[in-house]
Parts: C-alpha cells; structure tokens; sequence
C-alpha cells in the first residue's frame, strides 16, 4: 500500500514589520480550502490514483494557524509515504509568505505547487514567468495556473505527485464546469477558529460579466459565467443546517449574475417556511436591483447583507476603470430600494481612482455618507493587481510600481499618483475610515436600521470602529493579533526574547486601550439608539436625519459660495427644531412634565438664536458658528434632556479626560477626589448593563 499525503496551506501575509499576520480568531473562513479539501477526498474515496493508494488530507490555514513546517518535513522523509504541499488561492500579497514557506519546504526536499490568482493572473496577462516566479521555478517549485477542478486535473496533478515527476508548470487552460460539481462542505473543526462558527462559504457562480479594469476576475476565472446547479447548493446548505451551519457567504464575484439565482432564492425560502432559517451575505454589482423581483427574492431567502462594488461616485472615475455599468445618479435609490427590504447595504469603495484629488476623497465620501446613506463601506486604495487590465498598461507604459509585493494588499501606496502626493494618498484613505466611522454617522446608520438588524449592526460598525482606531483593514484581521517571534520575514532582524517581550506588552497595553475606548464609545451609541419605538429616542432619529440632510445641502452650497442660501438652510433648521421642542414641550402625554418643560424652554432658546441670527447680517462665520450650535446645543442638548444615562455618560466622559491630563501634567492638586467613587459606581454600572445587553445577544 503506497501513501500520498496531500497538505493544502492558505498562506498569511506579513505586517509592515515582517511578522506573519496571523490571529487568535479570525473573520473571513478560505472558500479555497474547503474545494480543494473536498475535491481530494473525493479522488481519494473513488481511488482515481489507484487500488493501492492511500491518500490522506491535510489543510492549514496560516491566518488562524501555525503551519507544522517541521512534522511535514519529516514525515516527506519516512520511505512508505509522499507527502506534496500545494499553496493554494495565493492572492500577490500572499506571495512572499507563500515563497517563504514554500522555499523553506524545497530545503527540506517537500515537493511543493502554488498556485491562486497571482499565478494565474500574471500568467494570463503575460507570456512567461515574472522573475519572482521564476525564482521559484529554479528552486524546484511548481506553478499551476488556472482552476484544478475540470474533470481530471487535479488527480493528473496528484498522480504526478505520487510518482515524483511533477512539471514545472501545470497551464490549465479548460474553465471547469461546476454544475455537477460537488459542493464543498465546512469543516467544523477549522471554523473554530473563526468569530463565527455556524458561517459557510459556498461560490454558487464563477466569473463576472462586466469589464472592469482594476479586476483580475475577468482574466483568471472569464467573463463568462459558470454555476452550479440550485439544487446540488440547496442540498449541501440543508445537510449542513443539521451540522449547525446556518449562516453564509456567498463567494460569488456577482451572484446577481449566476444564471440560476431565481431558483437558488426560492429554494432557500421553501427552506425558511420549513423552518430551516438560512441567512446570508452576497456580493453584486450596482444594477442588480434592476433585475424583476432580484431585492424581493433576497430579502425573503435570508439576504441579511448585500455587498456591492460601488466603487466611487465621481462620474470620471467610473468612465476610467471602465465600470459603465454604475450610474451615480441612481445610487441613492438603489440604495433606500435595499434598505425597503430589510437588507444592510455594503459597499466596496477604492480610493486613488484617476481623478481622485484630497478634497474630492473628502467630498465624495461625506456624499457617500450623507446623501447615498450606505450603511457600511470598505475603503480600498487602488491596487494594480497583477492580473488586472491596470496592471498590466503600467508594466507596458513602464510606470513605476512597488517590488514588494506583500504591499498589494489594498491599504499600501503602490505606485505614484498623479493627483495625490506620496503619503497624502494614504492619509485620504485614513481620513475616510475616520469620517465614516465617526461617532455622529454611527449614530445615524442604526437609527434608521430596522430593529430585526439591530445587533448585527452594531456588532458590525463596532468591528468597522476597531479596525478604524487600529488601522487595520477589516476584511484581512482578526479579534487577537498572534506574533510568532520566529516567523518573521528574512529581511528582517530575529527580536531577542526580552525586545520581542517588550515589544508584545506593549502591544498588549495598546490593544486593551483600544478596546476600552471602544467600549465606552459604544456605551453612549447603544444608549442613543436602541429604543427608536420610544418617542424620545425617536425624535433623536428624526433630528438626525434631518440635520444630515440639511448639512449635506450646506456643503453643496459652500461649493457654490452661495452664503445667502446658506442662511436660509440655517434659518429652515433652527426653525424646525424650535417647532419641533414646542410640539413635544406642548402637548405630548408620553413624556415626564420635567422633560416638557425643559423641551419648551430649550425651544425657547432656538428663537431667541434664531432671531439674533437674522438681526446680524449673517457671514459666512456665522454660519459656521450656527451649524455648532445646532448640532453642540440643540442636538446634543435634546439629547442629554431626552436620555437621562447619555448627559451621566457625557458628564464622567469630561470628568475622566480631566483626570488623565492632570495626572499626565502633574496638576494632580485640582483632582475632585470626592467625585472618584461616585464615578467608579457609575462606571461599573453602566458597563455591567451594556455588557449583558451585548452578551445576551452575541449569537
């Protein structure tokens, strides 16, 4: 009996200090694995490589796990078992790390294959290898270029394997047709390893249909697309309800675009009316809404979130990159069309397109905000990814591009762009994560979330916060950051065991400082938004919406330098909000008649400002001065009037801030020391309720 031991690795990326990014609990489980994983086992249990071969199979994901370099070297060396490595869906940030490990394994005398779309990608765009990979050609690495799964392929690839005669380069030029492919099931012991441990990941499609230049599907997996059938995904997501598998992403590039997703969605709600309550997350492009019954369908099958390739909203941008099918003026629509529907909506935004400048970045991204009202965005900075029509004009007009490639991870500078200064680009792309994910839009995206999201919401814009506040791309991080002090790039220095100590305290201290700030940011958000049925909470939803709007109106009128129209929005705000306080003040039961009569005197106060407004001539200055006051004043001050705990929380917000500075300059003489016990007990009492709220709905 022969033994092929087969051992797929998802390899990591490394940080900009050369650790391997590698975390406790990560986000996002690989699709890859699980294909490859499956795929094999099915070449195995049909003996395609033959009677006497037994094969076992192995997969690691070096993101949520350390890879046993070692134990597969060793057992490469026992003489009754090959053992063959393949590095699998390495994307060009990969690359490096996937180099390393797979050098590492050529010194043991493992034989090794990569493959994934910077393989494949540079392989399609190019004629021969680029010399990153030939460097790995001469070490004996094997290259495989296109998908493994048409019929034969990968136990062609395997049998090689096994009778140690591997080509230096597999080209596979047959696209697999996967409607009767098998459906790869998740693994129960890798989700584990991840924050959501009932999540699967299934591709229902392959390929897009449109022409972007910035994509690299187009080149790798075709513009045609490939699907499998309805009923083979259907099957598999009901085998694995009854293995706790009930919530999924959808992997497809544009599922929107799969020939059969009528008879996926009606499937998976015949499924919900049996109580198999499925959920999901998918990705489509801007005009899916378009299609008859598409948001209806979705909504009703368990879509929960929709993640859709808006790209930019500046119209020169979206005729450069070729993206002719996203019609700016219809954003907005769109996007209230999905929200109608129950359905969260994210975007994939890229920033350092064309004709992006700094105040542009700024521009768009508050109309992104403010006037289209995604509820989620994920900033990108453009990347010629190796693969993609953009990257491939550069090479031929020979503009510069970074070397390294670990940096093509979408939150690097890459080349020179001609509108954004080195290191600007980068701080346009912080300064949007900063203005999405401030506390005012926090607030405003889950007062209008339906309450059926709520939690998920929030759990969502607390993660999106984090990453902002550590610099981190949400979509390639995870709970706990992992530092291994020996898997460290070779570029790099090996830290002594008291540097890296010191090194991981600190990180320690700056992470349990981080989430602390989190936690007490979202105590004052939670309590701001969770009871939009209750009439206060819901006229803090109604100033909001109305002051957002309005502002969006004043920046458009800043643009057009019209103060006297200005004046007016000012005057319409200040009006309505002094209407409003009298409304309640006057004639609304459900409110304490302490809260009535604050609400009249406060409108009161928004008269008296409104008039002396109109008496002075108002400047742009004054303007200025006016939108504080609206927004520091009025809203806040209905705010702090309306939710007893939100001025408490406001109150020990201030008093603490005060506290840290006197204890940083030394001016510890003016510490209310009284107050310290007092504060104390509220911190521990509002905390404990926010917690157990949290607790009680992390699911």
């Amino acid at each position: 009996m022969r033994k092929l031991s087969v051992v797929y690795i998802l390899p990591s990326r490394y940080d900009d200090e050369g650790y391997v990014l590698r975390y406790f609990r990560g986000i996002l489980p690989s699709n890859t694995l699980a294909v490859l994983k499956s795929l094999t086992n099915v070449i195995a249990e049909t003996k395609a490589l033959g009677e006497d071969v037994e094969v076992t199979v192995e997969a690691y994901d070096d993101t949520v796990q350390r890879v046993p370099l070692r134990d597969i070297i060793k057992r490469s060396r026992r003489a009754d078992t090959r053992v063959l490595v393949g590095m699998v869906g390495v994307q060009s940030n990969q690359f490096p790390r996937a180099s390393d490990l797979a050098l590492e394994l050529r010194a043991g005398g493992v034989p090794v294959m990569i493959g994934g779309f910077h393989v494949s990608g540079m392989l399609a765009m190019f004629q021969k290898p680029s010399p990153e990979m030939q460097t790995l050609l001469d070490a004996g690495v094997t290259l495989v270029k296109g998908e493994v799964e048409a019929p034969g392929v990968l136990a062609g690839i395997l049998r090689d394997g096994l009778e140690g005669a591997l080509k230096p380069l597999y080209e596979i030029t047959q696209a697999p047709e996967l409607t009767h492919a098998r459906v790869p099931q998740p693994d129960n012991h890798y989700l584990k390893r991840f924050f959501y441990k009932n999540m699967g990941t299934i591709d229902t499609s392959r390929g897009c249909t449109f022409n972007c230049s910035f994509c690299t599907i187009i080149n790798v997996q075709g513009r045609t697309m490939r699907n499998r059938s309805a009923e083979a995904v259907l099957q598999t997501i009901e085998e694995n309800y009854a293995r706790g598998v009930n919530f999924y992403f959808f992997t497809d590039d544009n599922l929107a675009r799969s020939p059969v997703w009528k008879e996926l969605f009606d499937g998976l709600i015949a499924m919900r009316e049996r109580g198999i309550a499925i959920s999901f997350m998918m990705q489509v492009d801007t005009a899916a809404y378009k299609l008859p019954g598409f948001i209806n369908k979705a909504s009703r099958a368990g879509c929960y979130l929709v993640f859709i390739g808006m790209e930019t909203i500046n119209p020169s941008n979206i005729e450069a990159t070729g993206k002719k099918q996203n019609k700016v003026e219809s954003f907005a629509r769109m996007v209230d069309l999905w929200h109608q529907a129950n359905v969260v909506v994210h975007v994939g935004y890229i920033i350092g397109l064309p004709y992006d400048t700094r105040d542009s970045v700024r521009q768009d991204v508050e109309l992104l905000r403010d006037e289209v009202k995604v509820d989620v965005a994920t900033f990108f900075m453009l990347t010629p990814l190796p693969g993609s029509r953009d990257h491939l004009n550069m090479v031929k007009e020979r503009v510069p591009i970074d070397a390294d490639l670990n940096n093509f991870d979408s939150f690097h500078e890459t080349f020179r762009h001609a509108g954004l200064a080195p290191s600007g680009w980068y701080r346009s792309y912080a300064e949007a994560w900063e203005a999405m994910y401030a506390k005012e839009n926090l607030v405003n995206v889950l007062l209008r979330t339906p309450r059926s999201r709520y939690w998920q919401m929030l759990w969502m814009l607390m993660w999106y916060r984090y990453c902002t506040l550590a610099q981190t791309h949400p979509m390639v991080t995870g709970l706990f950051r992992l530092k291994d002090r020996k898997a460290r790039r070779a570029s790099f220095p090996r830290e002594s065991v008291v540097s890296y100590a010191w090194r991981r305290t600190r990180d320690l201290a700056w992470g349990l400082k981080t989430y602390a700030r989190l936690f007490l940011e979202f105590q004052e958000i939670w309590m701001l938004t969770c009871k939009t049925d209750d009439p206060r909470w819901a006229t803090v939803a109604e100033l909001h919406a109305k002051w957002t709007d309005a502002r969006q109106r004043l920046r458009q009128i800043e643009l057009q330098n019209s103060c006297e129209a200005a004046v007016k929005e000012i005057q319409g705000m200040l009006q309505s909000v002094a209407e409003k306080f009298r409304q309640l003040g006057g004639s609304s039961a459900e409110l304490s008649y302490r809260l009535r009569r604050n609400l009249l005197k406060k409108a009161q106060e928004a008269e008296s400002y409104l008039h002396s407004f109109e008496v002075q001539k108002p400047t742009w200055r004054q303007v200025v001065k006016a939108e504080s006051y609206i927004s520091d004043s009025l809203l806040a001050g209905y705010e702090e009037l309306a939710i007893r705990y939100v001025a408490k929380r406001r109150q020990f917000n201030a008093y603490r801030h005060d506290l840290v500075q006197r204890l940083k300059t030394g001016r510890i003489w003016g510490i209310d020391v009284m107050r310290m016990p007092v504060a104390a007990l509220f911190e521990l009492a509002l905390g404990l309720r926010f917690g157990i709220a949290c607790l009680t709905r992390l699911h």
